[in-house]
């Protein structure tokens, strides 16, 4: 069983991973119930007849930004 201070620490970096990938322009698309994993979305070209979107899942947002912002 997880410590309080080790769930603190995992949501500290949690939060600050999904920042990142905020900040780098993804959309945290949310969370999949059936499978448990994030959802992260790239879209390019947005509101024009052009626009693409891509969506990645990851187990968390650190991995996800690992991945993502290599």
């Amino acid at each position: 069983m997880k410590t309080l201070e080790e769930i603190r620490n995992e949501c500290r970096n949690e939060n600050h991973a999904a920042r990142r990938l905020l900040s780098a322009g993804f959309r945290l698309e949310g969370w999949d119930m059936n499978t448990g994993r994030r959802i992260v979305a790239r879209i390019t070209n947005e509101n024009t007849n052009d626009e693409q979107r891509t969506f990645y899942e990851f187990p968390d947002y650190q991995t996800a930004a690992a991945e993502l912002l290599a």
